[in-house]
């Protein structure tokens, strides 16, 4: 998914009921923009060109198409919450999936392989098999159009799909993106499901081999091959490469329907009740797709009374952030099928954060994962200690892994923070970070702190007993710290001393000057103005004038890292 963008002037505020607060693309169709509701969930809202409202046949065509869309089950696609077709701003409001594109993935980070590209391909197949349940074309499925979001891949954008009982006329000429657009598809003849189907198998292959199997280059050599040559399908192998070899037949009448190609990538997964129906079919491709195993339940919390810490202030006299406090940090999209380098090696992995406790991990959004420079891996230090309201989730490996997650995802029940994190600089406390998102010590946590000073503006984060002295009963070393600027955005370490950090962070909404103490991990990208609003509404005086905790409190609902 692009990076968010500021709103132009002429852009407009609201769409349908949500709140609109930056670009997230633009195309031939129109515009869309990233939104949200009163309660804070995250929207896609795809605003179409005004001449749409004014041309009937578009007009009649784009109602066609909201009332194609409304009747595709949510498997794996993007739930369409809100459109309009009859006003002057003819619009479609989705389902957001943070997330970045297989697309963009596969270019950063190289192919995807084994397991992990079975689980791609079993999701897109039952977003088709959805789609086509409902009686749509897809007509423009390509690498950009799947996102890999929390809950496994979402095929997205069905700006150009119609309904399959379409009149001819508006189910001919060459609509798509030339490497994974069918023959029939560039020699004008009616299409269907099984164009949909061709470019199933031009997606798999480029995910399997970064090209798409009929070449990138002019269009008129793409439409040659399309028309006349075989496809290159490179390591595609075993039954995933039979399937997609069937759906790139020349003839479309010789293509497996998405069904039938979801039954073969499931095989022996599938049990009597699934393979008897086929929204159970749907149901099982969904669950494999995007699986995460039951997690037991974390230890409670044990009795007795919290630690008595120092907590220093600034030169000011302003109350210092962090003494006394670990720091949650709350990290950005984690989703199940994210892509990671092992070992520095190009295979791109789509694995889950439970399967791999001990590694860092990454939910939809997105989506790269930094190399530490110079080293493969390299050890951190995590001294366990059970002092505070310890919430006990083990301990981080000491060996970091050679790629850290690069970003993270904060969802708090007042909106979500999106952060940009420097594993390079900071790589034990990113390696923790991802540990405990991993985790889930971070969801259902309060934000127990807010400083509305003169000299120091945070929200403070990350302790799971909310009450400022709380941890994961592990400790580890300051990072970062030469020359640390500590300015609006920077999200930082929460300390009890040099060399004591565990969960907590603050977040700073205002630059400060602080003593190098406290390690920056990172910055917030996206939604910092969810603090402003935070502490527009002021703070307790627990701690102080202006600091305590937030009148208007602040949980957060899912961290996550990617």
């Amino acid at each position: 998914m692009p990076e968010p963008r500021p709103l132009r002037p002429t852009d407009p505020r609201e769409l349908g009921g949500f709140r609109l607060t930056a670009r997230i693309g633009e195309g031939a169709q129109g515009t869309v923009f990233l939104g949200e509701s009163d309660d804070g969930q995250r929207v896609a809202a795809k605003l179409l060109h005004a001449d749409i409202g004014r041309d009937e046949r578009a007009r009649t065509l784009f109602d066609r198409e909201l009332a194609a869309v409304r009747r595709v089950a949510p498997f794996c696609t993007a739930r369409v919450l809100a459109a309009e077709a009859d006003g002057d701003l003819p619009y479609i409001v989705s389902e957001y999936i943070e997330g970045p594109s297989l697309r963009e993935l596969v270019a950063e980070r190289g192919a995807a392989s084994g397991e992990d590209l079975v689980r791609l391909a079993i999701g897109t197949a039952t977003a088709l098999a959805a789609i086509h349940e409902a009686g749509v074309v897809h007509r423009d499925l390509k690498p950009a159009n799947v996102l890999l979001g929390a809950d496994g891949p979402k095929v997205i954008d069905f700006g150009i799909a119609r309904p399959l009982d379409a009149t001819s006329a508006t189910m001919t000429g060459a609509v798509g993106t030339p490497a994974y657009m069918a023959p029939e598809q560039f020699a004008g003849s009616a299409g269907g499901a099984p164009l949909d189907m061709f470019a199933w198998g031009c997606t798999m292959a480029f995910a399997a081999n970064g090209v798409p199997p009929f070449g990138a280059d002019t269009v008129p050599a793409i439409m040659q091959r399309v028309l006349t040559g075989e496809p290159d399908l490179g390591a595609l192998t075993g039954d995933l490469r039979g399937l997609v070899a069937s759906c790139l037949a020349k003839d479309p009448a010789s293509r497996p329907t998405a069904v039938r190609v979801l039954r073969g990538l499931l095989g022996d997964r599938l049990d009597a009740a699934a393979a008897g129906s086929e929204r159970n079919l749907l149901a099982e491709g969904t669950s494999v797709a995007g699986h995460r195993p039951s997690a037991p339940p974390p230890p409670a919390f044990p009795v007795g009374p919290p630690p008595v810490y120092q907590y220093p202030t600034n030169p000011a006299g302003a109350p210092r952030p962090g003494r006394g406090r670990r720091a949650l940090l709350i990290a950005v999209g984690a989703w199940v099928g994210v892509l990671a380098v092992a070992g520095g090696a190009v295979g791109v992995f789509l694995w889950n954060d439970r399967e791999k406790p001990a590694a860092p991990t990454t939910q939809s959004s997105p989506g790269s994962r930094t190399a530490l420079a110079g080293q493969s891996s390299r050890n951190c230090v995590y001294t366990r200690e059970s002092v505070g309201g310890v919430k006990d989730v083990g301990t981080p490996s000491s060996q970091v892994p050679a790629t850290l997650p690069t970003r993270a995802t904060i969802k708090t029940n007042r909106g979500t923070l999106q952060v940009r994190l420097d594993a390079a600089k900071a790589p034990c406390t990113v390696n923790s970070l991802a540990f405990l998102a991993g985790k889930k010590y971070y969801d259902n946590t309060p934000c127990h702190r807010l400083t509305t000073s003169a000299g120091l503006k945070v929200l403070q984060c990350g302790d799971p007993s909310g009450k400022g002295s709380g941890g994961p009963g592990y400790k580890f070393a300051n990072e970062n710290t030469t020359g640390a600027r500590y300015t609006r955005g920077v999200v930082a370490m929460a300390n009890a001393g040099p060399g004591t950090n565990g969960s907590q962070f603050f977040i700073l909404y205002a630059d400060a000057t602080l003593s190098p103490d406290y390690t920056p991990f990172g910055e917030v990208t996206s939604g910092l103005e969810t603090v402003d609003e935070i502490a527009k509404a002021g703070a307790g005086d627990e701690n102080g004038p202006g600091d305590g905790k937030p009148k208007r409190p602040v949980t957060i609902t899912e961290f996550r890292t990617a």
